[in-house]
């Protein structure tokens, strides 16, 4: 099984984790700290902005599809307590609420 890089440049760092893994839990990973509140999918605090090709990361889910479409964010925004990488690389920008 092949690891999935993920990126965050705004805190200069990079991690290689599991497939399967969240990209809260390679935040934490990492060691940079990303605000957080019910980690459910459900409140919205750790809403980023993403960059990430197709496949990298599984589809969203209830309830954080929901929550993605009652904040009215693009599909380039996941909850990092939700999303799940799959394969590749990808690089959370920032939050998605502060563009």
């Amino acid at each position: 099984m092949d690891l999935v890089e993920v990126q965050f440049p705004g805190a200069g760092r990079t991690v290689f984790v599991q497939p399967g893994t969240t990209l809260l839990a390679a935040a934490g990973a990492a060691g940079v700290d990303w605000p957080t509140g019910c980690t459910r999918g459900m409140c919205g605090t750790d809403a980023a902005r993403l960059d990430a090709a197709a496949g990298e990361l599984a589809p969203p889910a209830e309830p954080e599809r929901g929550t993605l479409d009652r904040m009215g964010l693009d599909t380039g925004c996941r909850l990092l307590c939700s999303a799940r990488v799959q394969r590749g690389r990808i690089v959370v920008l920032g939050d998605a609420l502060a563009d």
